[in-house]
């Protein structure tokens, strides 16, 4: 009983992630082609399963403000959600009844996964661009998470919200991705200067590099093309665009 349990709850809790991983992959495809049917339709035959990561963490890390803002939110979230798990971790369970109605726990080992995948491109960010405002900004963010969380009146309407949704970083994290997918319209892949052979070049990004033959979007109307080698003289990425 207790193993049929358990793998309903896993095949509960798989279903929505995968359903998630699907949207957040279609949401990438039309952001990144301007939502045009046609164009989507292109690229789609240049994605591949292999480049999923890549999709992921290019969605992060090809829009500077966007990572700035994501990152701004997600280090005081993770830092919420493990000190959440620490404070309810000391905490003895009141009952299996208050238990089931109580909404998840946040992991600790989860926490501290969250809170290392923050700090590291945080890190990262704050290095490259010399943006030392953004751990001002996420100690801000931070403050006032805990002022509305812990600072207002007990069991207020904006203290049980705040609390609510701690208990909830998961979803609220999940959510966040799937905006991001739909709003960031950069691809997950550098921009790239292409000089042709009959003088002109073209701003774009390369999708799939065949022998043979380039698939790339342009920069400013993603349009789709197909270049063969002989048209291609030099390939050069644009930094800091």
């Amino acid at each position: 009983m207790a193993h049929d349990e358990t793998d309903s709850g896993g095949h509960h809790n798989g279903l929505p992630l995968t359903i998630a991983a699907v949207l957040f992959l279609v949401l990438r495809l039309f952001a990144v082609s301007g939502y045009d049917w046609h164009t989507a339709f292109a690229v789609l035959h240049t994605m591949d399963v292999d480049d999923s990561i890549s999709i992921v963490m290019g969605t992060l890390m090809a829009d500077p403000l966007a990572a700035a803002l994501y990152l701004a939110l997600l280090t005081p979230i993770a830092v919420l959600w493990l000190w959440m798990s620490l404070h309810e971790a000391r905490q003895p369970d009141a009952g299996a009844t208050a238990k089931s109605r109580r909404p998840a726990r946040p992991g600790l080992k989860s926490g501290i996964l969250l809170l290392l995948g923050a700090l590291v491109p945080l890190s990262a960010y704050i290095w490259s661009f010399h943006a030392w405002w953004l751990l001002l900004t996420a100690l801000a963010v931070g403050i006032a998470l805990f002022a509305i969380g812990y600072g207002t009146k007990t069991d207020g309407r904006l203290q049980l919200l705040a609390l609510g949704a701690g208990r909830r970083l998961g979803l609220l994290i999940l959510v966040g991705w799937l905006v991001a997918a739909a709003t960031v319209k950069t691809p997950w892949v550098p921009l790239e200067r292409i000089d042709l052979r009959n003088g002109a070049h073209l701003r774009g990004y390369v999708l799939q590099a065949e022998p043979g033959f380039l698939k790339l979007l342009t920069e400013h109307h993603r349009e789709f093309r197909i270049l063969t080698d002989q048209e291609v003289t030099s390939r050069e990425e644009i930094q800091g665009h």
